[in-house]
């Protein structure tokens, strides 16, 4: 009520719309992932006395969690939620090995009271899910221990993870077996999918003693599907994070350097008249002669843009990058005299280093006008690849400018130096600062130069009054000549180093490829001694994300690595679990190149995942390998039946992971652009890690472990003789 007449206030930007739809799309995902979850137990328990159990662990894991988010101050964002739709697929895994070893012993001994079967049968397995927990966590903690922006990012969605995955171990542990012996006092009923799956493991049990007969085939098969998967890496783009699908569009101008805040208007006015009408365009705004760059707004006569919040993503049949696509083939048919108008998405606030464009190339030397020179040749094979767009160099030498060259001779018959030539100059056109006005507690500082209105020509430069060395004053044109000239509008230094910038966004490819393919053009570009070529933005934030999931992959391995020894009190059967982990990963590069999904810095994440779902198959398969092996079962039925047994947990702990992220990477809700390529990756490599533990790893533990028990050619042959005479 207090604005005056005909002045209303408007929301320019407004970004908690965005985070409130995303963050009721990762919640709505973690509903449907926790009900797909749920469905795969009943179909394989075949009873809700036995999903109730589990149903009634998820929301006591899920509070508990809540609560020492609190303690730690956590927020709710697509991170922390991202990490709880992760950590709803994975948490159940505890339990459900848990509650499926007392349901199978239940079976196998109807005789004995329930309460028993909850003892032993967590007894049993208790000491495998404690160490694949502890290898789980293991995996984690260089999150911790790496420095790097990869890092803090997901700082908050991997102690969310951590923390599930701790208070899930102590729920399967405690509460799981209690609720069994509770719940499952009258044995269940054996369903028709139960019968279903007896006869698939022991056709599986079949299956696998066939495979064993020769496992280094089996090792060769897995090695020749790794070895395609490192031939289809290259093929897979790459970017630092991916592009939420959020609506926020810009459209920058650049006009020539001197160009009139009038012009500039008179163009985006033209672009808005093309965006009248548009029912995809929920609000604009329009800046002219300026450029916002974090808190300020910098008045830039030859710049302008327009920014635009598209409606929201369920009420618009294109993403942001389709509109985007669209819009710039509208926006090229404006006729821009010595400018250009770019369209592009806006980049995500708070991440300053990611730079105003997808690349940004440094050229780097000594000479402002050989960078130039560099640096426009740059930008023209940028330009003509297909690959690049809004393609400009920072640089811009056309501003107009007046220099003013010494007469050195004249100026010492006259009595004059550069520096009071220098000084004159300054004091006159910058303005000198004799005393300050107070006013109350506030200075202010009283600047004393020559009005604007005095400077029109050069003529008023050449007429400026100097001091001469014996008191008289002469005039600029006595020692100095005047002329007009062109410069750069501004130099930038980076490690005192001079620099100019080509920036650019990729175009129908991904953020690594585009880059791979300006290093080849620069590579066949001549540059003269000393002048280098250096890359920033994107490009520069994926070589850091390169460097820290190396040292991150590198000590998980090394930490789980520790774990597992402690675990098994040896060395081999460790090395042999990691050693399956590659082949796990593998499944990775397949579902990111028949995806299109670029690699980015949350599929780090799904990596992990993986990882941890492949060392948690293969502790449980040979811990009770070698319980049979111990206790006198040669190898060969000992690693079948251990993964007979085992079979029915590992299907039933990684298929709710992998239904649990479907949702995640279907991108069906707002908000979950961010971690759709991890997902998708996770599936992938959760899709392959069914039978690198069905078969990879019985193979290998076979190879390596090999204790009596497999027969050769000629023990066969006896027996099959020995058979035929009992009968006879």
């Amino acid at each position: 009520p207090t604005l005056p007449g005909g002045v209303r206030i408007g929301m320019v930007e407004n970004q908690a719309d965005y985070v409130s739809a995303a963050l009721n799309g990762v919640r709505n995902t973690a509903i449907e992932a926790a009900i797909l979850v749920m469905l795969v137990i009943y179909l394989f328990l075949g009873s809700w006395r036995q999903v109730l159990v589990v149903l009634l662990a998820l929301p006591t894991t899920l509070i508990l969690n809540f609560g020492i988010m609190k303690l730690l101050g956590f927020s709710l964002n697509i991170f922390s939620l991202g990490g709880l739709v992760i950590a709803i697929s994975v948490v159940l895994d505890n339990s459900i090995i848990v509650l499926e070893n007392i349901v199978r012993l239940r079976r196998k001994l109807d005789e004995s009271e329930v309460e028993e079967f909850a003892i032993s049968g967590t007894t049993e397995v208790g000491p495998a899910i404690i160490a694949a927990t502890v290898s789980f966590l293991a995996l984690f903690v260089p999150f911790l221990l790496v420095p790097g922006l990869t890092s803090l990012l997901f700082r908050e969605l991997i102690l969310v993870i951590s923390g599930i995955v701790l208070v899930s171990l102590l729920v399967a542990l405690t509460l799981t077996p209690m609720l069994s012996a509770l719940l499952l006092k009258a044995p269940a009923k054996e369903t028709r999918f139960e019968r279903f799956f007896d006869r698939l493991t022991q056709a599986y049990g079949q299956y696998l003693g066939s495979a064993l007969q020769k496992p280094w085939r089996v090792v060769g098969g897995f090695f020749v599907v790794l070895a395609v998967a490192g031939l289809l890496a290259p093929g897979i783009g790459g970017e630092f994070l991916p592009p939420m699908d959020d609506g926020r569009v810009v459209i920058k101008v650049k006009l020539p350097t001197g160009a009139a805040l009038n012009e500039t208007n008179k163009i985006l006015h033209r672009i808005e008249k093309l965006l009248e009408g548009d029912p995809l365009i929920k609000s604009s705004f329009t800046l002219v002669g300026g450029k916002v760059w974090g808190l300020y707004t910098y008045e830039i006569a030859n710049e302008g843009e327009i920014d635009l919040q598209l409606v929201p993503r369920h009420s618009r049949k294109l993403s942001t990058k389709q509109y985007i696509a669209r819009l710039r083939s509208k926006v090229a048919k404006v006729p821009i005299a010595g400018g250009q108008a770019m369209v592009s998405q806006m980049k995500i606030k708070g991440l300053r280093n990611l730079g105003e464009a997808d690349i940004e190339m440094k050229v780097r030397g000594d000479d402002v006008n050989k960078l130039f020179g560099l640096a426009k040749q740059a930008a023209e094979k940028m330009n003509e690849s297909a690959h690049f767009t809004n393609v400009y160099v920072s640089l811009d030498l056309s501003k107009p400018e007046y220099r003013i060259k010494l007469d050195r001779v004249r100026a010492a018959e006259l009595g004059v130096s550069a520096a009071d030539l220098a000084n004159t100059l300054r004091s006159l056109l910058s303005g000198a600062v004799p005393t300050q006005f107070r006013d109350g507690d506030e200075y202010y500082n009283v600047r004393v130069m020559v009005p604007e209105s005095g400077i029109r020509s050069r003529q008023d430069i050449e007429n400026l009054p100097l001091k001469g060395s014996l008191g008289d004053y002469l005039r600029i044109r006595d020692v100095a000549e005047v002329e007009r000239a062109v410069g750069p509008v501004e130099i930038l230094r980076e490690n005192q180093v001079k620099e100019v910038i080509v920036r650019g966004d990729a175009s129908g490819v991904s953020v690594g490829q585009a880059l791979s393919e300006l290093k080849a053009l620069m590579d066949q570009m001549e540059r003269p001694a000393g002048y280098e070529i250096q890359y920033g933005g994107q490009a520069q934030m994926m070589g850091e994300m390169q460097r820290s999931a190396l040292s991150i992959l590198f000590f998980a391995v090394f930490f789980a690595f520790l774990v597992l020894a402690v675990q098994f009190n040896r060395l081999k059967l460790p090395a042999l679990i990691l050693a399956c982990v590659p082949v796990s990963l593998a499944g990775m590069a397949y579902a990111l190149f028949l995806t299109r999904l670029p690699l980015g810095a949350t599929v780090l994440i799904g990596a992990l995942v993986v990882t941890a779902a492949t060392i948690n198959d293969g502790v449980l398969l040979f811990t009770f390998a070698d319980e049979l092996v111990e206790g006198g079962r040669p190898s060969f039925p000992a690693v079948i039946e251990a993964a007979k047994i085992r079979l029915r947990p590992r299907l039933m702990t990684t298929l709710p992971i992998i239904f649990g992220l479907v949702p995640l990477a279907l991108n069906l809700e707002e908000g979950g652009d961010m971690l759709q390529p991890m997902a998708a990756a996770a599936i992938g490599g959760l899709i392959l890690v069914l039978p690198v533990a069905l078969l990879l790893m019985p193979c290998i533990y076979l190879i390596f472990t090999r204790k009596g028990g497999h027969p050769d050619p000629k023990e066969r042959l006896v027996k099959k003789i020995a058979a035929k005479e009992n009968e006879l």
